[in-house]
């Protein structure tokens, strides 16, 4: 009997989705579901299925699966194992699972079902969270050179099917712990400032939190937003740079003061992650703040508040020039002496 906690859509895991070459068309094929969280038994076999749809009415498409290992880094980028060297997950259950078909071509318009198979070793030997990754890559036939008979399969870009596997006990403990402000200068007396709740769990299975944050000047400062940073803080959220939306406040008095839902965070067991979440508008120098954030990880934590003053630095911004040198590396090349080639003195 399988026993599932949850099987999520693709629109809550944007993560996972990996474009590998830059300037690629849009997809026109989707995976569902992208997460699954079994709760299982040592010697015990799961079947599961997840679909390929193909939404192009006009081609079929070819895909190979890979499985592989990822994490999620203290600096919140998720990385897989075949891209990324030094990736260890020490909780892999990538060994554990089987996928048929590996192979497979979907006609246009059409869905094609997976299976894959959770064999759940008799001797595993902690109990919490096992983690792997099943990516759906699709495969793009290129042209052999001229005189070559050999067909080149290019694979661009890859969806991933994140699956957990909870063996035994659960143990639930997330602590905020520490929350960092930052500031950049963007313009004269202009900075964007970067909120960062660092997360700890010392837990066996991973946590979900969804973040609110508060910002409440405590100094008497006019914040402009023009109407691109509005839209801008209307976009899809993503797990390495938030773009926070706003929540109108309920009276004038209160105009000053920002709630944002900032996006949900993953921290996995045993792990630490850094979220970091941007101010929704250029903050002026020397204005102060009271940044309070909030973290609900639902029933399994109690919800995390961190509170923070903070008042916005005055950096003065670097000549253009010096930027240019700087990106070229011509700055240090002038702070050497410099040698010219000398004609010799002509005699008389």
């Amino acid at each position: 009997m399988i026993n599932f906690l949850k099987l999520k859509s693709t629109r809550y895991f944007l993560i996972l989705l990996l474009i590998v070459s830059q300037n690629l068309p849009v997809l026109a094929w989707t995976v569902a579901p992208v997460r699954f969280e079994v709760k299982a038994q040592k010697g015990k076999e799961y079947t599961l299925t997840f679909s390929v749809l193909n939404e192009s009415q006009l081609y079929q498409k070819r895909f190979e699966i890979q499985t592989d290992d990822w994490i999620i880094n203290k600096q919140n980028d998720f990385l897989r194992k075949a891209f990324t060297q030094g990736v260890e997950n020490k909780y892999s259950a990538t060994s554990w699972i089987k996928v048929t078909p590996i192979q497979f071509v979907v006609p246009p318009g059409e869905t094609k079902n997976i299976r894959f198979t959770i064999s759940v070793p008799n001797d595993v030997p902690i109990d919490g969270d096992y983690t792997a990754g099943i990516f759906v890559g699709e495969k793009n036939i290129e042209k052999p050179p001229k005189g070559e008979k050999i067909v080149h399969i290019k694979q661009d870009t890859f969806i991933g099917v994140i699956v957990y596997v909870q063996l035994g006990q659960e143990k639930h403990s997330v602590t905020l712990k520490s929350l960092e402000v930052k500031s950049k200068p963007v313009s004269k007396g202009l900075n964007k400032v970067t909120i960062l709740p660092t997360y700890e769990s010392q837990g066996n299975v991973h946590a979900r939190g969804q973040i609110q944050i508060k910002l409440e000047p405590l100094s008497n400062i006019e914040v402009k937003e023009t109407k691109a940073e509005i839209e801008k803080s209307k976009e899809p959220v993503n797990l390495k740079n938030t773009n926070v939306m706003s929540v109108e406040p309920a009276s004038e008095k209160e105009s000053q003061i920002k709630e944002l839902i900032a996006g949900e965070v993953v921290i996995l067991r045993e792990s630490e992650v850094a979220y970091p979440i941007d101010f929704p508008f250029p903050a002026p120098a020397n204005s102060e703040w009271k940044i309070t954030v909030k973290t609900d990880f639902g029933d399994y934590a109690p919800v995390l508040v961190g509170t923070k003053t903070y008042k916005v630095p005055f950096i003065e911004m670097p000549v253009k020039k010096e930027l240019e040198k700087q990106r070229t590396g011509e700055l240090g090349k002038e702070q050497k002496p410099e040698v010219k080639n000398k004609e010799a003195p002509k005699e008389e």
